[in-house]
């Protein structure tokens, strides 16, 4: 096992190799940041709510998919589970004029509905407050946000051709 351990790094080395020095190095960074989550992590002291926001690491993803520490809108877990539904945010509102995308009323975030994802909860690494609280989203958020989960997630009839 560990020959393949040490040709799978080999390997990966040669590919880093080739590409622009700092995602390399972010990178091997990641690797080695979610080795430590996925072997030595813990699930978080503090309790996980629904519709609330947290600080989240994302990691390095692939393409445009959202990377890093990051906060995230907890869209559904539940107290026993490892696992939640989350819903990357921006560190800074938007206003680009997306339908997908919703700009918070009383945060500085945008919310990125299109980037919907499941994670451990052991990536969850704080609550995210404004003034000492946890921040919760408005009910008029909470409209718009589904409103748009149901247009991007549900299931459509397939047309004829």
């Amino acid at each position: 096992m560990n020959n393949e351990i040490h040709n799978n790094i080999e390997e990966t080395e040669i590919l880093l190799n080739h590409i622009n020095n700092s995602d390399a190095i972010q990178f091997s960074e990641w690797t080695k940041e979610k080795a430590n989550l996925r072997y030595n992590g813990k699930l978080p002291k503090f309790p996980i709510y629904n519709n609330f926001i947290y600080w989240c690491n994302l990691g390095i993803n692939i393409g445009s998919e959202q990377n890093k520490l990051r906060p995230v809108l907890i869209l559904r877990t539940s107290k026993n589970s490892p696992i939640c539904t989350v819903i990357p945010l921006t560190t800074k509102r938007l206003q680009d004029g997306f339908w997908f995308h919703i700009d918070l009323e009383e945060v500085d975030s945008t919310v990125l509905t299109e980037q919907l994802k499941v994670v451990s909860k052991m990536r969850i690494t704080d609550p995210y407050r404004k003034k000492g609280k946890l921040v919760v989203i408005t009910k008029n958020d909470w409209n718009k946000i589904n409103s748009q989960l149901e247009i991007l997630y549900s299931l459509r009839p397939i047309k004829d051709e």
